[in-house]
């Protein structure tokens, strides 16, 4: 037996034609590795594709939506693809295993499996009854792989590599789900199982967020979205009458009605009244005190001056509180007055009506009426 003729499972050519050459078909543990889908780009010689196997990342990718598809189950390689043609459900037919595929790997050239074959399939190899595997996957309407059903063992491929023995509805089923998937959040070619649990966490967050906004938990997508809506825009509302900007934190507002209930203002935007009145009424004090220093010293000095009997002194204090401008014109018209007056007692006259000679001489030097002078007197007096 020649080298080649002891060798057992398939090595590819350029080509991509797999021959199952003999010295590969048993080994000492009944196990071999082939090949399974090229990398990039292939056709069938029927005219079918073309497909694509992708770079080795999505290779990776059509690995894990594999096992996910098979869950504890093996790949199964069998004969002329009879798991697909011949084991039909309710009729029955016989679809033996010719091996199983254990585990995958990547390579340079593409997707490889590690086979355990079967005593019956490498003695079929081995007498050369069969050459050639044939891969069977699914792919996108587009020719994208998605992921491995099976292999077997065949004498009439189809690919350079192997036979695509997929029926038309194999070709064509799975993009739907690979949109599903993709809405989901999961990777493309992701199995049932894994779409079906991400479904139930959506409809299960769903019916967490209808009963959280006060809502039946069937409640459907659009309900929810309006309801959500009129939250928030009730939550906006409160945010501006709370004081806050729009897209304030939800614990801020809190915060801000919390305070305005228990009246515990921010005391970086806010004096308490008390103290505002008390402030209020410590300022009029000081200008109070501030305007009676001022008109003390304006009345001392006309008197001292001579521009004021000593007796008009309250007048004077009187008339500087109320209007400074008309005491200081008062004072600049008015006479010096003669010594004799300066030393006039200061001590106030009953009160009366009637106007004095010091009331008189004010009123001449002011040009006033006898009338404005006493409703003066009595402003002075008050």
């Amino acid at each position: 037996m020649t080298k080649a003729a002891r060798t057992l499972f398939p090595t590819l050519v350029a080509a991509h034609a797999a021959a199952l050459v003999a010295d590969h078909a048993a080994p000492g543990n009944g196990a071999s590795w082939i090949m399974l889908l090229p990398l990039g780009q292939f056709s069938g010689r029927d005219g079918r594709g073309p497909y694509d196997a992708g770079d080795k990342a999505h290779l990776e990718a059509v690995i894990k939506a594999t096992l996910q598809r098979a869950g504890s189950t093996e790949i199964v390689v069998d004969y002329d693809h009879q798991t697909m043609f011949s084991a039909v459900p309710g009729v029955g037919g016989r679809a033996p295993a010719a091996g199983w595929i254990k585990e995958f790997a990547v390579r340079e050239d593409g997707l490889w499996g590690r086979v355990e074959w079967t005593e019956a399939a490498a003695a079929a190899v081995r007498a050369g009854e069969y050459r050639y595997i044939s891969p069977v996957y699914l792919h996108t309407q587009s020719g994208k792989v998605t992921r491995l059903i099976s292999a077997a063992l065949t004498n009439v491929p189809n690919l350079d590599l192997a036979a695509v023995a997929a029926r038309a509805d194999l070709t064509t089923q799975e993009e739907p789900m690979d949109k599903i998937a993709l809405a989901l959040g999961l990777a493309q070619g992701a199995g049932e199982d894994a779409i079906l649990t991400a479904i139930n966490a959506v409809l299960t967050s769903t019916s967490a967020i209808a009963v959280a906004l006060g809502l039946d938990k069937a409640t459907k997508p659009e309900a929810l979205a309006a309801q959500a809506a009129a939250f928030r825009a009730d939550v906006e509302r409160v945010t501006t009458a709370a004081g806050l900007k729009s897209g304030a934190k939800v614990d801020d507002v809190v915060t801000a009605i919390q305070s305005a209930r228990t009246g515990a203002a921010d005391p970086t935007k806010f004096v308490p009244i008390e103290q505002v009145t008390a402030m209020q009424a410590d300022i009029k004090a000081l200008q109070e005190k501030l305007s009676g220093n001022e008109a003390e010293e304006a009345v001392n000095a006309a008197i001292r001056d001579g521009k004021l009997a000593p007796a008009l002194k309250e007048w004077g204090l009187a008339l500087h509180r109320r209007d400074a401008t008309q005491f200081k014109a008062f004072v600049d018209n008015a006479p010096s007055l003669t010594a004799a007056q300066r030393t006039s007692s200061t001590t106030p006259a009953p009160k009366s009506d009637a106007l004095d000679d010091a009331d008189l001489a004010v009123m001449r030097q002011m040009g006033l009426t006898e009338e404005q002078m006493k409703a003066s007197k009595k402003g002075g007096d008050a």
